[in-house]
């Protein structure tokens, strides 16, 4: 069983140490997507021997260019089972990872629907092990973040993703076109989405940032947030806080 995690990154250093911690536990190969980033994310990838291809994203979030790496990074592969997964988001295997891809396999699953969670702390997790040792709570979200980001190459002849990669549309080996799955795979399979773990100060200065380095494309299409950051992340943090509960044991 070979598994292989793509993820994409953009001055994500203070998160992708512990995506980092957490992939390597179980994928065979780690290859980062990095954008341009000067905090260090690429020092981190180096200390875990994970490959780095570097993408000039032009300091702009544009998710048409984000998703065509999504789409096609991954040709080529002689893996069973790809991961393309963004800096924050870690797929969390409840069953162990090991047996529930081989199950996935078994069932001959071309693409895998997790549950998603907005993980949640105030402050920033400090631990030196996984994040989730530490940061155990969360809020259910199947709506955002049960992202179709797991898919099998072994039967996939391509895949399309939303912006965003929230939903997907697949072409199968057989020529039979594969729709976004509607109901979460079994044995589970969580999407944790670690944004919501500093105080509101620094997500909503995120969340400024970000949207000040919106494409033209994002604009036009209204992909992504535009809400003022502060907004945006009180409205999310009420969100998350009304809903918590213990995700990880």
């Amino acid at each position: 069983m070979k598994i292989e995690t793509h993820i994409l990154a953009y001055n994500g250093a203070e998160i992708f140490i512990y995506a980092a911690r957490h992939y390597i536990t179980f994928s065979n190969r780690i290859i980062l997507h990095d954008l341009g980033s000067t905090d260090g994310t690429q020092d981190i990838a180096a200390q875990f021997g994970i490959e780095v291809r570097q993408w000039d994203c032009k300091n702009q979030v544009n998710d048409r260019f984000l998703k065509q790496i999504k789409e096609q990074a991954w040709r080529e592969t002689d893996s069973d089972w790809i991961i393309m997964a963004d800096t924050d988001e870690l797929i969390y295997f409840p069953k162990g990872a090991i047996d529930s891809f081989n199950s996935y396999s078994a069932q001959r699953l071309p693409v895998i629907k997790p549950h998603g969670f907005e993980m949640f702390s105030e402050t920033h997790p400090v631990t030196s092990g996984q994040i989730y040792d530490e940061v155990k709570f969360g809020a259910r979200d199947d709506r955002w973040y049960a992202k179709p980001v797991i898919f099998s190459p072994k039967l996939i002849e391509s895949i399309e993703f939303s912006p965003g990669a929230h939903t997907c549309m697949a072409i199968l080996k057989s020529g039979a076109k594969f729709d976004n799955p509607m109901e979460p795979s079994e044995p589970p399979t969580y999407l944790l989405h670690f944004h919501h773990i500093y105080p509101i100060e620094k997500i909503a200065q995120d969340y400024d940032d970000r949207t000040a380095r919106m494409s033209e494309e994002n604009k036009k299409n209204k992909w992504g947030n535009f809400e003022p950051g502060i907004k945006h992340a009180r409205d999310k943090r009420a969100y998350i806080t009304s809903r918590l509960e213990r995700v990880v044991p």
